[in-house]
């Protein structure tokens, strides 16, 4: 799953501060959410302002005229503005390559201001595994899938213990069935589930993870700390809120790279 959606709450909770916190910006101040994925093209850089939380808005606004740059070995990589409202940017050329290891740096200049952030590409997990390549579930069991306790573990070897993983699963059938027609309307209607990062060399995927029967790809990323620490961020109760950790100079965010490895099954009932 090339795009991952991200509940990006850092703005929320600083401007929700009360004014002698010293999370609240004196002024606006630019969220950056960026993320590089190993042999990928460069199209998940999105930039916003901060916004209230009293505000019935979930991500700030975006910010579709800055400057953007990529920077590797000395070599800079202008960003241009993708078409729409969106506040992304991309990578138009064909001469940049995301590698394993490489360093980036991020810039951006907005408003007089600059911004910036540094990344590693990390390495792929490796040897992924799985138990099973069918995940049979028991649409007869008491309450029908609900009763069901079946369950599959994709496995990986880790890079050390310090490394954090998270994965995706994605339905790759071109026609989307319910794994039961009777409670579908019910259910995440949504093609793919992603888990929260993890430092661990497992994950065992459980009824609730999949919403429909066929064939699924599930990738394991290996992913960053500042990553790993923004989504642990965002789960805070927002009566007990810590500063927000960033790699972001001059601005809020997170610049991450990712690499990733895939294997597959395939869903079934009985």
């Amino acid at each position: 799953m090339k795009k991952l959606i991200f509940f990006f709450v850092i703005a929320a909770a600083l401007i929700g501060c009360e004014e002698s916190s010293p999370l609240l910006p004196e002024v606006e101040q630019v969220v950056v959410k960026a993320y590089l994925y190993a042999n990928e093209p460069v199209t998940d850089i999105q930039l916003t302002t901060t916004y209230a939380i009293t505000s019935d808005d979930t991500i700030g606004a975006p910010i579709n005229d800055a400057v953007v740059a990529l920077e590797k070995n000395g070599q800079i990589y202008p960003l241009v503005s993708t078409p729409g409202d969106s506040g992304y940017y991309h990578y138009a050329g064909n001469d940049l390559e995301v590698k394993i290891g490489d360093k980036f740096t991020i810039i951006v200049e907005y408003n007089g201001e600059t911004i910036t952030g540094e990344t590693i590409v990390p390495s792929p997990p490796r040897n992924i595994k799985m138990s099973s390549d069918r995940f049979v579930i028991d649409t007869s069991t008491f309450g029908g899938f609900f009763g069901d306790t079946s369950s599959v573990a994709v496995t990986w070897e880790r890079e050390s213990e310090e490394s954090y993983y998270f994965i995706v699963i994605e339905n790759t059938e071109p026609t989307l069935v319910y794994i039961d027609e009777r409670f579908g309307n019910q259910l995440n209607r949504f093609r793919s589930f992603r888990s929260a990062p993890v430092q661990d060399n497992e994950y065992v995927i459980r009824r609730f993870d999949v919403t429909y029967k066929g064939k699924h790809e599930v990738r394991v990323y290996s992913v960053n700390q500042e990553y790993a620490d923004l989504y642990e961020f965002g789960l805070q109760d927002s009566r007990n809120l810590n500063e927000p950790k960033t790699n972001i100079k001059n601005g809020l965010g997170v610049f991450a790279g990712f690499s990733s490895a895939a294997t597959r099954f395939t869903v079934e009932t009985k």
